[in-house]
């Protein structure tokens, strides 16, 4: 066959390498087979419409990569050392190349998850936990990027330490000391709380190992702990949140291998776990040895008073692990959470991490220590604690309206967190999905349970909007609420 009809992908590569790249694509697809011969060059030149050194160049080009030989005085062909199987997976058929689909075998998989809901149309995110980013002082920030580009420090710029940046560190050791009362601890700096929950999970868990959880909680790390084979149990919670005679019964029943839990903001609940529960439960873990993985995601946001300090401030035994994250503080893509953990365990978590994912970026850890030993990071957290409690009063107000209307809710104004767990009197997905055709999304509480079952609650998040969003918004879902009556 004289002729040979090729797909030119029209590029700013040279002419002779794009003839080059069509001619490797025709022999990958199956249209050239292994001995056969190519057109003359004289043909092809004439076909492309290109000189024949060209052509020539193409094809040099090709035999140099082995897809094609060349011979003194004879045809350019295909490589008849090209694997046959190769060819048979690449038959032709109407109008499309066919190929065999490599059988993957998968020996790790994420719990599946329903497709995200379409937010094209949303106007208001009742979202959990998300901060308003339009508070965020950029400006303040970007001088301490600045600071940090203009330094040069080799160890901002190249790998360092994978338990984080020592001035990061250092930073956040100081602040845990006088803001959460942790002290003698290591400190670990991850890609955000999601991170940390994982590498705890990978050192502490194997497969068929059973984790006890709060029957109401946060998938993100109820899916960490499974990714390690981790067999999830539920530990009841209240209004109050854990409840402790559950959880012993539960360490009598199963072999505990790890207790994952939110003591001070319940999620979703937003409970404050009582000093006495809190006691409790670390005296029960304590006894039968199981290590407590304490998630305190949002240690910040507390309105009423100071926060009960975390377990791991009180921690005699040296079994807690503490994670938690300035993402709501920052902004969620600087990934800065961190682990703080007994000391026995900072070599073999650094260790794991390396391998994981080595360390977070060296400049924004840079950026983030001069920040908060300037003060920019507690004056920013200052205003948002104050603007997230108008924005919290904002939301009881309109709750509160909307209950004078006849509307069937409940709810507790929390003492601190970033949402409030609303009963509506009715079912909580379609509540949700009456509200999203609306342009108002909220969370159901079905996104939050261990074992499926019906629920009435919403997570009604208040912090990413301002309080006539919040209000406007509310209403809004009120009158979906009312349609279901």
């Amino acid at each position: 066959m004289r002729e040979l009809n090729l797909k030119i992908v029209v590029s700013k590569k040279a002419a002779y390498k794009q003839i080059a790249d069509a001619l490797r694509q025709a022999i990958q697809a199956g249209q050239l087979r292994q001995g056969e011969k190519l057109p003359s060059t004289r043909t092809m030149a004439k076909s492309f419409q290109v000189h024949r050194h060209t052509i020539m160049a193409a094809l040099n080009e090709l035999v140099a990569e082995g897809w094609i030989t060349s011979h003194m005085r004879q045809a350019y062909r295909v490589n008849e050392d090209l694997p046959s199987g190769y060819f048979e997976s690449a038959q032709i058929s109407v109008g499309a190349t066919a190929r065999r689909a490599h059988k993957w075998r998968l020996v790790r998989s994420a719990a599946a998850k329903a497709p995200p809901p379409d937010m094209s149309g949303v106007k208001h995110t009742f979202k959990s936990g998300t901060a308003d980013l339009r508070l965020f002082p950029y400006k303040d920030f970007k001088s301490c990027l600045d600071d940090t580009m203009r330094s040069s420090r080799p160890g901002a710029f190249s790998y360092g330490d994978p338990a984080g940046h020592p001035l990061l560190v250092e930073s956040i050791k100081t602040y845990l000391r006088r803001v959460r009362s942790i002290t003698d601890r290591e400190v670990v700096i991850t890609n955000g709380s999601q991170e940390g929950i994982f590498l705890a999970a990978q050192l502490l868990v194997n497969p068929g190992d059973k984790v006890a959880v709060e029957r109401l909680g946060y998938q993100p790390a109820w899916q960490a702990i499974r990714a390690a084979g981790g067999e999830l149990v539920p530990v009841e919670i209240d209004s109050k949140g854990m409840v402790p005679d559950s959880f012993a019964g539960i360490l009598r029943r199963h072999r505990i291998r790890m207790l994952y839990m939110t003591p001070l903001h319940q999620y979703p609940t937003t409970s404050t776990l009582p000093i006495a529960r809190r006691l409790r439960i670390y005296e029960l873990a304590a006894q039968a040895g199981v290590p407590i993985l304490e998630d305190d995601y949002d240690h910040e946001f507390h309105y009423r008073s100071h926060p009960l300090p975390p377990l791991a401030s009180m921690d005699s035994e040296g079994l807690v692990i503490y994670v938690s994250t300035f993402s709501k503080i920052l902004f969620p893509s600087a990934r800065v959470g961190f682990l703080s953990i007994p000391r026995k365990l900072a070599t073999p978590l650094a260790a794991y991490r390396r391998i994981v994912s080595r360390q977070n970026t060296g400049i924004i850890q840079d950026a983030v220590a001069r920040w908060m030993n300037a003060g920019g990071f507690e004056r920013h957290l200052r205003k948002m604690r104050r603007t997230y409690a108008e924005r919290l009063s904002a939301l009881n107000e309109i709750l509160e309206e909307g209950k004078a209307k006849g509307l069937p809710l409940s709810w507790s104004v929390p003492d601190g967190g970033m949402a409030v767990w609303v009963d509506t009197g009715m079912e909580a997905d379609t509540v949700a999905k009456l509200a999203l055709q609306n342009g108002v999304f909220v969370h159901p509480g079905t996104d939050f349970q261990l074992c499926p079952e019906s629920s009435t609650h919403l997570r009604v998040g208040f912090a990413g909007q301002t309080p006539q969003e919040i209000k406007e918004g509310m209403r809004i879902l009120f009158h979906a609420i009312a349609g279901l009556k």
